[in-house]
């Protein structure tokens, strides 16, 4: 029964990380387009596209963090 409980939540933890890298890139992709115009130079756009996402994902997870532990599954 443990090991079911174990994967059960290691498949749930999963999802959550995974719906939240999906936010991340969709966000990223929304300010790129919004903010990122002719006009500004991005050497590299893979590149700063990649550090976004881990910067809305950090900023995202020090939110939550600050909120409290609100996904528990013990």
């Amino acid at each position: 029964m443990r090991k079911d409980h174990e994967t059960t939540t290691q498949l749930v933890h999963h999802a959550v990380r995974a719906l939240r890298e999906a936010e991340a890139q969709r966000l990223a992709n929304e300010l790129i387009q919004g903010h990122v115009g002719p006009d500004l130079k991005v050497v590299n756009l893979q590149n700063f596209f990649s550090a976004l996402v881990a910067a809305l994902e950090a900023a995202r997870m020090r939110g939550e963090d600050d909120a409290g532990d609100v996904l528990t599954l013990t």
